[in-house]
């Protein structure tokens, strides 16, 4: 049990020193070796790892953008809850990057995020009520979420509010 335990540790150390080698290094334009630092991390299952490769791949920071490899290592992040990954995932659904559009699967993927406090998210399941895009319309339930995010500081919520 303590050889099984000593090697669930050092897999997240690993990851864990993969991860902050790679962010070292995107502050190094100099050698931009991060999708490399980052790819290793995320094979070993490293959310963050994979939602900052994701996003690298979104971008075409680094790498050739695909959007294809941009969704997956997003959609592997935001399984493991990571609410930014989780909010890049909805926005990939709502707009149809990398995958079919499909607005009620953005909604749900925008409200995880919201729930983890995500203050974009809880501006985006505000306005999806409010408009009724994939959900069902219901003003009061949007207030309350564009209060959420105004709270947050986030300024199209806090514009929201004083219409």
């Amino acid at each position: 049990m303590k050889k099984i335990t000593l090697f669930i540790c050092s897999i997240g150390l690993a990851c864990s020193t993969l991860t902050q080698a790679a962010n070292n290094q995107t502050t190094d334009r100099d050698d931009c070796q991060s999708a490399a630092w980052y790819s290793l991390a995320a094979e070993r299952g490293d959310a963050t790892a994979q939602y900052k490769l994701g996003m690298m791949y979104f971008n075409g920071d680094e790498v050739k953008t695909d959007y294809k490899k941009a969704f997956a290592l997003l959609n592997s992040a935001a399984a493991q809850n990571n609410a930014q990954a989780q909010y890049h995932l909805a926005t990939a659904y709502e707009m149809g990057i990398g995958t079919q559009a499909n607005s009620q699967t953005a909604f749900n993927w925008y409200l995880k995020a919201a729930n983890l406090g995500n203050a974009k998210a809880q501006y985006k399941v505000a306005d999806m009520y409010q408009t009724g895009q994939g959900v069902a319309q219901d003003h009061a339930i949007a207030q309350v979420w564009y209060q959420k995010a105004a709270n947050q500081g986030n300024t199209l919520a806090q514009s929201a509010l004083n219409r």
